[in-house]
């Protein structure tokens, strides 16, 4: 991890003309600034629904293009209330097709490495994802994607969080390890602290698979785990800490990882939280769907979600051998 503040090629916003949407401005205006760092705006317009008889095709049409302009005419909008404000904003782009992989496309090919974005927009607040974005771009996107959980009724964007630390959760594999470089880099940019954890599930007593939380567990076993993890905890803040930055471990004992992460990440304690889409379980296996993505669902705070790559995970084989943290690598589009 670099001693210097991150330094983001370019932020990447994904609105859809609501103010839900919207609330994810402030976050990334702040890490924009901080850093130094362009904004850069996108809305996918999804195109009409096909027609077949002359007149109704005549009408999608003059409904597509006058869609089009009103599109082009919000995003200009937000551009320039963003520059009056001081933003660098270089683009407000309009893309088409399905919106999780347009964005993606185009993360890609200007080398965004920062996406910040809601978690819901136009759907409502009863809507989990802004259209299955956010879902998408968490299994496909290589770069860090910071979500942000719209408050009900806010029309403004949201103010970023002025104080708390950022917890990171780990588990012991080289994959999730790789979310510490970009939360080490808004450690420093807001002068928090990383609290490092791992959630240890207690070794159960029965190994009945129907029961989804045994009824008691090895307290033997489960201690020596939890020391295990601890140790694994500490030597990664004291390597943290060698770079100057603040950091704290905890290996906390919990049936589900999410309840836990959820119960230490409170508003009033914790700003963000940053986790890899997989870890331990390998590469095949998203922890999205699992923990990531009840993470993301419960949380009260914004959420950090990074997916390692598959040339990144033998080159950490390597780092580990040598005791290194994880560095920023090329991305590599499959």
């Amino acid at each position: 991890m670099e001693k210097d503040l991150p330094r983001f090629h370019s932020i990447l916003v994904p609105l859809d003309g609501s103010p839900f949407a919207e609330q994810a401005l402030a976050l990334a205006d702040d890490i924009a600034r901080g850093t130094g760092s362009p904004l850069r705006l996108a809305l996918v317009h999804e195109g009409p629904v096909a027609a077949f008889d002359p007149a109704s095709i005549q009408s999608l049409v003059a409904l597509d293009l006058a869609g089009r302009k009103a599109e082009r005419a919000y995003l200009r909008g937000v551009q320039n209330r963003l520059r009056a404000g001081g933003a660098r904003v270089p683009s407000a782009v309009g893309l088409t097709g399905k919106p999780g992989p347009a964005l993606a496309d185009y993360a890609y090919e200007m080398g965004i490495d920062l996406v910040v974005m809601a978690t819901h927009g136009l759907g409502g607040v009863q809507r989990a994802w802004l259209g299955s974005v956010a879902d998408h771009l968490s299994r496909h996107l290589e770069v860090p994607l910071l979500l942000v959980r719209p408050q009900d009724g806010k029309t403004a964007p949201s103010e970023p969080p002025a104080q708390g630390s950022i917890l990171v959760a780990l588990d012991g594999s080289r994959l999730a390890e790789q979310v510490l470089e970009p939360a080490a880099g808004l450690a420093r940019l807001w002068n928090a602290e990383l609290l490092l954890v791992w959630v240890v599930r207690p070794t159960p007593l029965t190994l009945d698979p129907s029961m989804i939380t045994p009824a008691g567990f090895d307290e033997q076993a489960t201690a020596t785990w939890r020391a295990q993890a601890q140790d694994y905890l500490n030597d990664i803040a004291e390597r943290i800490r060698a770079t100057g930055l603040r950091a704290s471990a905890v290996a906390s004992i919990g049936w589900s990882a999410a309840e836990t992460i959820h119960s230490l990440a409170t508003p009033e304690e914790v700003r963000l939280i940053a986790l890899a889409t997989h870890g331990r379980s390998g590469f095949r296996r998203l922890a999205l769907g699992s923990v990531a993505d009840k993470v993301i669902r419960g949380a009260e705070v914004p959420v950090l979600v990074l997916r390692p790559g598959r040339r990144t995970a033998v080159v950490d084989r390597v780092d580990a051998r040598h005791g290194a943290l994880p560095r920023r690598r090329t991305r590599v589009r499959r």
